[in-house]
């Protein structure tokens, strides 16, 4: 099983800690092959707002160089796992930046296959507040990209580290980092998709229409073309789960 994961903080912290032990705890159920970023070092530049992936092509983006190695992996992977510590009530900056550079595969524009079959995790950890804010802000990029299911999880620990927690709470914590990794595992594992989020129906059919009668940018129509979206193919294609 192959996992790529995308870390928002080079400091290797409370949200670094809580994501080793989850990957750890899924390791526990087999082997998985995982691939890490972190930022900002791994995409070091902020979005210029060129529109170049969107009008020319996602090649012709000033930091192709950075964006294309990590969507790669991610295609190739078989789950995703994304992190952010809270800064100010949110996510992190440089997990922002990250998401900004990505605009090109939401599902109005180039929406990539694979997408619509990943099960992706998201990690946070505050001393006080935010963390459901900034998950937030994660999902609703993954599920605007077509991603077929997205867990959560935040910790808001009320301590400054994970070592110095109350052994009590640190221990109900780490309960919990293994059932979602049992849970997250499972998912991956059993290569199922379950029925898209209503949300991402809605938007794809509103996607279809625009692009159906588009005639600004031809880059996107010909995408849908190619896949024949635009002729009744429908990219939903899924397992019903077992009850």
């Amino acid at each position: 099983m192959k996992i790529t994961v995308i870390h928002g903080s080079p400091r290797k912290g409370n949200s670094y800690t809580a994501t080793q032990k989850f990957l750890q705890a899924m390791k526990e159920h087999g082997e998985i092959d995982v691939r890490e970023f972190f930022l900002p070092k791994d995409l070091p530049d902020f979005c210029k707002g060129c529109y170049n992936c969107f009008l020319r092509d996602e090649l012709a983006c000033p930091h192709a160089g950075y964006v294309q190695p990590i969507l790669q992996a991610m295609l190739e992977a078989d789950g995703l796992v994304f992190n952010s510590p809270v800064y100010v009530l949110s996510l992190s900056g440089p997990m922002k930046s990250f998401l900004d550079h990505f605009g090109f595969i939401f599902l109005p524009h180039r929406p990539r296959p694979e997408m619509f079959h990943k099960k992706a995790f998201i990690l946070s950890t505050t001393a006080g507040a935010g963390t459901r804010s900034a998950m937030g802000v994660i999902a609703k990029s993954l599920k605007d990209w077509g991603v077929n299911r997205v867990y959560q999880r935040g910790f808001s620990m009320y301590s400054l580290s994970w070592d110095e927690m109350p052994a009590k709470r640190r221990q109900k914590f780490e309960n919990r980092l293994r059932a979602d990794a049992d849970r997250f595992y499972k998912a991956v594992a059993g290569k199922r998709d379950r029925p898209p989020y209503l949300q991402t129906r809605f938007l794809y059919f509103i996607s279809k229409q625009l692009q159906k009668g588009r005639e600004g940018n031809q880059l996107d129509k010909r995408y849908w073309k190619e896949h024949g979206w635009l002729d009744g193919t429908s990219p939903f294609h899924f397992d019903k789960p077992a009850d």
